[in-house]
């Protein structure tokens, strides 16, 4: 065997053998869903059916639609609403708590209680530095 091949037959070898970091670190972290939280994860949306969803108010006066979602450090989700022309698919971006919003099942759209859009216009622009 010439020593090039050796050396990549080691190289393979070493690394299947040897402990990764990553293993040790991820040994020691576990996630753990109860069959309840299961179910309840499964009955819940995906980001990806929200998007570009219209946003209601309690009034049932469309003011906005999602625009995308922000997941912050601190755990906390932003939803980023497209507030003003949102029908060129432009607008008045604005990032809420994702808790404010309440997801109607019997109607299929989203609500955000108490909201206007003349309201929503008010708040700072979302401006995302990444």
């Amino acid at each position: 065997m010439n020593r090039p091949r050796f050396l990549l037959l080691a190289a393979i070898v070493l690394t299947a053998v040897a402990p990764s970091p990553w293993t040790d670190h991820a040994a020691g972290q576990e996630v753990a869903l109860t069959p309840l939280e299961a179910t309840e994860v499964a009955r819940g949306y995906r980001a990806e059916a929200l998007k570009l969803k219209p946003v209601v108010n309690d009034k049932n006066e469309t003011i906005g639609r999602i625009d995308d979602f922000i997941f912050g450090k601190d755990g906390n989700i932003y939803a980023v609403l497209a507030v003003g022309d949102f029908v060129g698919l432009s607008g008045h971006l604005v990032a809420i708590p994702f808790r404010s919003l309440k997801l109607d099942d019997s109607s299929g759209y989203v609500v955000l209680p108490g909201a206007s859009r003349a309201a929503l216009e008010k708040l700072p622009v979302f401006v995302n530095k990444r």
